[in-house]
């Protein structure tokens, strides 16, 4: 009765740990506003992304400040802007409004698949950058309109929330299922071992879902603004990657552990009763 015990909650924490590392790191990554936005700084490199805002935030500066400044003379500084390093951290603030848009359940005037971004920080570090004689800041926010076509505010709320609640059981599970299977077994590095497949497995199931990504970034995006694909494309292409290397750490510590429990057998060989 004791091996089966074993043996039942070892098989309930491979399930558990072949579950929890995958959605552990997408919560962390992806449902996580913190996650989500350091995922994005990728995205804020991209010659794409960082032409769209530029523009975005030159006719907004040319046409939202008091002071007269003429199209040929903010285009530079906006492009300037957008390679620099302030646009890095500033693009993590447009990540967290995307982040709020897609996980936030919408309020009744909100437009479900445009995405209003909020530029303003973005358009007085241009103003600031122009060295005018006077101070110049904006008085009222600035928004731009980003198509998000097949995406809709607040569309992946009930995931996450799925996602993270699944995350915690599961690596919840798993560490006291596999505690306890330790704890009972008659051939504790047989349990070793069985824990170190699922964890390979946990890599495999890992690499799935960073496959994924990649390919329902790619749909939800077609026909949406360039710099909205592209951004989302960008940000899921580094996420995915992430996953990839998490995989690959996964799998390899899976490895160890597979070894660790067969170097403890043979070390310990000797007529054990049954499993």
């Amino acid at each position: 009765m004791r091996s089966v015990f074993s043996g039942l909650l070892t098989v309930i924490a491979m399930v558990c740990v072949i579950v929890a590392i995958p959605t552990m790191w997408v919560n962390e990554r992806v449902v996580s506003a913190d996650g989500f936005a350091a995922s994005a700084e990728d995205a804020a490199r991209n010659s794409e992304v960082q032409q769209f805002f530029a523009n975005k935030v030159g006719s907004s500066v040319a046409d939202s400040t008091s002071v007269p400044l003429a199209g040929d003379i903010v285009e530079p500084l906006a492009r300037n802007y957008a390679r620099s390093d302030a646009f890095v951290a500033d693009f993590r603030d447009i990540a967290r409004q995307q982040h709020a848009w897609l996980f936030t359940e919408p309020g009744p005037d909100t437009d479900l698949h445009v995405m209003d971004v909020n530029i303003t920080p973005m358009a007085n570090r241009v103003i600031a950058s122009a060295n005018l004689p006077q101070q110049v800041r904006l008085d009222r926010p600035v928004y731009i309109g980003i198509d998000q076509h097949r995406l809709s505010a607040g569309s992946l709320e009930s995931t996450g929330n799925i996602v993270r609640s699944v995350a915690w059981i599961a690596t919840v599970g798993a560490v006291i299922t596999a505690l306890l299977a330790l704890l009972i077994a008659n051939r504790r590095s047989i349990v070793l071992i069985w824990l170190g497949v699922g964890i390979v497995l946990a890599g495999i199931a890992s690499y799935a879902v960073a496959l994924l990504i990649r390919t329902v970034a790619g749909d939800k995006t077609a026909g949406s603004d360039e710099a909205a694909r592209r951004t989302v494309e960008v940000v899921a292409d580094g996420v995915s990657a992430d996953l990839v290397q998490w995989a690959a750490v996964s799998g390899a510590v899976g490895a160890v552990v597979v070894v660790a429990g067969l170097l403890v057998r043979m070390v310990s060989r000797r007529p054990d009763p049954a499993y």
